[in-house]
């Protein structure tokens, strides 16, 4: 190529770049051209907004002209016209293409230009909800540009934005100002003559209806005994003056119960309900009763006379002079609209920087149906009575990023779709939803429900009023529906759950596919009240989902837990619950995590203070981590003579510092290198000769049992040599040799040894090679006589009536109990128990014989111990130290107290292979766990598990045989053969 062609081709070049950034400046091409988040500030705009306005003038001025007779519109509807006018002057249709071959597309336009409206500060007053539809949105074009391939030309996205001024923020209310307001007796009173208040915002932030308490709730003073009326305790409630519309909200198990107060009677305290309340006697419910002029009391609190049409409200400080205060009640049920057809869907619309303030029940704030390539962003939803925002049927592509949701009664963010939906262009699909702050919201924080290639990130969600922080998956999804794809990642859940009941910070439902969680930070998990709220839940038919690389803090119940499905169908891993940080966590979380070492130290396993290290010694290696990046999980590196020998995942919080941790053992002597993450080498001289095989830490089946039984104890021998090896592995008790195992182990293997023995009654010494030493307590005990000793009868509040058949001679039983369920806080059971506490550890067997004939597979019976059996969760949590080895008609289990706050939340069960006539149950204390087992003859028992440490356990227990029905029927159980042998006191 000569120089003169070089220069034309550059030039034409040039040229060619100014024309195509000239004409194509707008809109985003289909292909080719990566999603950017719109950026206006130094953009002039088609049309404004302003409170000053008009809508008799262009509205192309953002102010008014000094002659008043020009400047921006009035009203966004407007806007709205004038928009559909300035698409018919700059969409042009596209040119017909002379090419048979020619496929293209079903789109008009050949070529538009992004129109942006731009709304200035200030409250603008809804009449009616904004509504689009696809008129008012963006198009997609079919330009005259070749793609590529001669059947296709290239397809471009141009918009349409409706965007607060640079640096203001324009609030779009669905109320009406309240002004006159006058000063009486201590209140502010305004009259409202034109409209019925249920809401009343002040400065953008809703107060408080007339209640009692003012904050939290009142509990009953007994267990309800009926649905429509029960005791409230001393000084709670008067007989109030305006009952005919008060509201009573009653926290129950799985739901909230709204209803009505008929009467109280303050001589018998006792509080009449206008309707039947559901659920009112499985649970003792939590309340607080509202809108009642009595109840106005404190500062936030306002009451609306609906017969004086007239409002009372006592404001805070915040508020100097009401009538310049912006008080707003509520009108609308809807704010905007975005609603098109499954042939006709929106496209390309955005709004960006504006608020969106107020709504009362009966619709959602703003909602997205049928909309393509939508956007929300940097806006703010709040005070409403529906759904936040709702992106439902038809979405495609729709970003809901970096807005407030603050106060919406029934869900923050929801994306809804169909789970079998009829036709394609209905399906939801490929919606994020990120850096988003949820606050105060009801419902669902976050839900996405039968949707495809969701991406809910980086938001954070506090401070929750409903039952699910982040809730994803359809909860009916059992088989095959249209779900999956979820990304649900870097979010921060934080002060969650509170008023919250039997949930999880995050909660998955149902079938789905190649769907993650990872990467979120929970922490300050409030407890349920009646059920126990984890961090993570597996609820109904969760199936197909990955949970990992989270990180959990401050959890006042659990990490995870599961209902009607199976860990088997999903997998959870790598995730952790780290002590409470010193630094709090940043809001957002980015998830790069940058790691700092230092403080490098090698110990022995048992802190002996020196460093003569040996060969096959356990040895403790360990530094101190700074966390100078984003909160997140960070793989370290253990390097051994310049190799890595093992990586452990290490989660941290951003500036704070932690200390990680490897044990090794070494098999070589001499000088060995050893390094952690980036830190330089130390050098470790060993001491000892050469060995061919390592031994592990001795581990016990329990370090607590009863004499006569059998005690395995175990350890992993691996060899470290290049050829098999005949290890010889030699047990000793009290330094005695039991028995001697000759175990052959290949190259680079590891094998678990074990070794089964009954020891003798006292504190033994187990030893294993004289490698790995531990201790174990095996104690004498003595058998209880029922037929001599006093036994008793409890039936708890909400298992009545109950029957009770005690034959003490025969050692035969027979309980007849109703009541909800044996479990959580409903707590529903009868007893016979020995009326004497029972001390220390012991081992109980019982034979269940019969079930009567409508008894269900969820009824439970069984060995039940608790500090008070007495004491069951009525009005208040019951006693602690409650486990339960049951058995069902179909299933057979264990249940305890797991977290010390009265209730046995954990609980697992396996169905029985065959159908069973009877059973034998035992149930072994060991300090302060127990085993549980069956058997099917009483002589050969199968261990079925064992509960953690239970906290709160006492020292003396009462034991006894327990049932409890689920279904408020009439359910009975027979038993025989119930008997007890017990530590003897001062053995040791």
């Amino acid at each position: 190529m000569n120089w003169k062609r070089f220069v034309i081709l550059s030039t034409l070049i040039v040229i060619f770049n100014l024309i195509f950034s000239t004409v194509f400046a707008d809109g985003k091409f289909l292909r080719n051209q990566k999603w950017k988040r719109f950026s206006y500030e130094e953009t002039k705009a088609d049309f404004y907004v302003a409170t000053n306005g008009n809508d008799s003038w262009s509205g192309t001025l953002p102010v008014p002209n000094k002659l008043k007779n020009d400047g921006p519109f009035a009203t966004i509807h407007k806007a709205q016209k004038a928009v559909l006018q300035l698409k018919k002057q700059v969409y042009t249709l596209k040119e017909k293409v002379e090419d048979n071959r020619y496929v293209g597309s079903s789109y008009k336009y050949g070529n538009g230009k992004d129109i942006l409206v731009m709304i200035r500060d200030g409250y603008y007053f809804l009449d009616e909800p904004i509504f689009f539809n696809a008129e008012y949105g963006g198009e997609r074009c079919e330009t005259a540009l070749p793609s590529g391939a001669f059947e296709f030309h290239k397809l471009k996205d141009f918009y349409v934005t409706y965007a607060a001024y640079p640096g203001e923020k324009p609030v779009i209310s669905g109320g009406e100002k309240i002004s006159g307001w006058k000063k009486k007796n201590g209140k502010l009173i305004a009259s409202v003559k034109k409209m019925n208040v249920s809401k009343l915002i002040v400065n953008g932030k809703e107060q408080t209806l007339a209640r009692t308490p003012n904050q939290g709730y009142f509990t009953p003073a007994d267990m309800p005994a009926k649905i429509t009326e029960f005791k409230f305790r001393t000084g709670d409630l008067k007989d109030w003056q305006g009952l005919d519309n008060s509201r009573i909200h009653l926290v129950l198990r799985w739901h909230k119960g709204v209803n009505s107060i008929s009467r109280i009677d303050e001589i018998n305290q006792i509080i009449y309900l206008k309707t039947p309340q559901k659920g009112l006697v499985h649970v003792s419910p939590r309340y607080y009763i509202e809108n009642v002029e009595a109840l106005l009391d404190t500062a936030g609190e306002w009451y609306y006379d609906q017969k004086k049409k007239q409002v009372s409200f006592i404001p805070g400080g915040e508020v100097s002079d009401p009538n310049e205060a912006d008080i707003i009640s509520p009108l609308l049920n809807q704010l905007l609209i975005i609603k098109g057809e499954a042939e006709k869907p929106v496209r390309n619309l955005r709004f960006y920087g504006l608020t969106f303030d107020g709504s009362i029940s009966g619709g959602n704030a703003v909602s997205f149906e049928y909309a393509k390539n939508c956007e929300l962003v940097d806006s703010e939803v709040r005070n409403v009575a529906g759904i936040g925002v709702l992106v439902s049927t038809g979405c495609y592509q729709t970003k809901i990023l970096d807005n407030k949701i603050i106060n919406a009664e029934k869900g923050g963010i929801a994306v809804r779709g169909n789970p079998h939906p009829e036709k394609w262009n209905d399906v939801v699909r490929e919606t994020v939803v990120s850096y988003n702050f949820v606050s105060e919201c009801g419902g669902h924080s976050i839900g996405a429900h039968n949707s495809l290639y969701t991406t809910i990130s980086h938001n954070e969600i506090t401070n929750t009023l409903g039952r699910y922080a982040m809730n994803v998956g359809g909860w009916n999804n059992v088989e095959e529906a249209l779900e999956g794809g979820y990304r649900v990642e870097y979010n921060h859940l934080h002060h969650v759950q509170d008023g919250a009941d039997d949930s999880g910070a995050i909660t998955s439902s149902g079938l789905t596919h190649d769907s993650i969680i990872r990467n979120n930070l929970i922490h300050d998990v409030y407890p349920g009240f009646f059920n126990d709220n984890v961090a993570f839940w597996f609820d109904n038919m969760s199936s197909g989902w990955t949970v990992e690389n989270n990180i959990y803090y401050n959890l006042k119940q659990g990490k995870m837990k599961l209902c009607a499905c199976y860990l088997a169908d999903n997998i959870y891993q790598d995730n952790f619950l780290i002590e409470t940080p010193e630094v709090e966590p940043e809001r957002l979380i980015e998830g790069i995590p940058k790691f700092e070492y230092s403080n490098f130290q090698i110990k022995h396993h048992h802190d002996t203070e020196n460093d003569n290290f040996s060969t096959g010694e356990h040895l403790v290696i360990s530094a101190e981590v700074n966390n100078i990046g984003s909160t997140g999980i960070e793989k370290v590196d253990f390097y051994v003579n310049k190799n890595i020998v093992e990586t452990k995942k290490f989660p941290l919080i951003k500036n704070n510092v932690g200390k990680i941790i490897f044990n090794h053992q070494f098999s070589l002597p001499g000088e060995h290198t050893v390094a952690i993450g980036n830190l330089p080498y130390l050098t470790i001289d060993l001491k000892g000769e050469a060995i061919d095989f390592l031994f592990s830490e001795i581990k016990l089946s329990n370090p607590v049992v009863p004499a006569g039984v059998e005690v395995t104890a175990s350890i992993n021998v691996k060899n470290v040599g290049t050829k098999k090896v005949e290890i010889p592995v030699d047990l000793f008790v009290n330094e005695k040799l039991i028995v001697s195992k000759l175990t052959g182990i290949l190259p680079k293997q590891t094998q678990e040894v074990d070794f089964t023995f009954r020891p003798k009654a006292g504190i033994n010494k187990v030893d294993i090679n004289h490698i790995s030493q531990t201790e174990f307590e095996v104690y004498p005990f003595h058998s209880v006589s029922f037929e001599q000793s006093d036994l008793a009868t409890y039936c708890s509040g909400t298992a009545e009536p109950c029957d009770f058949d005690v034959n003490k001679a025969d050692n035969k039983f027979q309980i007849v109990v109703h009541g909800t369920d044996f479990y959580h806080a409903e707590d529903s059971y009868g007893t016979v128990y020995l009326k004497n506490s029972v001390k220390g550890n012991f081992i109980a067997t019982v034979k269940v014989t019969k079930f009567g004939d409508n008894v269900t597979e969820w009824f439970r019976t069984g060995i039940f111990v608790r500090n008070d059996i007495t004491k069951s969760y009525e009005t208040e949590p019951g006693s602690n130290g409650s486990i339960l080895i049951f058995t069902t008609p179909k299933r057979y289990g264990m249940q305890w107290d797991e977290y010390g706050d009265g209730c046995m939340h954990k609980a697992s069960s396996k169905n029985y292979e065959k159908k069973i006539s009877f059973v034998w149950l035992k149930l072994e204390r060991h300090g302060n766990t127990f085993s549980g087992f069956i058997s099917f003859d009483g002589k050969k028992w199968i261990k079925y598990g064992e509960t953690s440490q239970v906290p709160g356990l006492a020292e003396a227990v009462h034991i006894g045989l327990a049932a409890g029905a689920n279904n408020q029927a009439s359910s009975m159980v027979g038993f025989e053969d119930f008997r007890l042998y017990v530590e003897n006191e001062g053995w040791k």
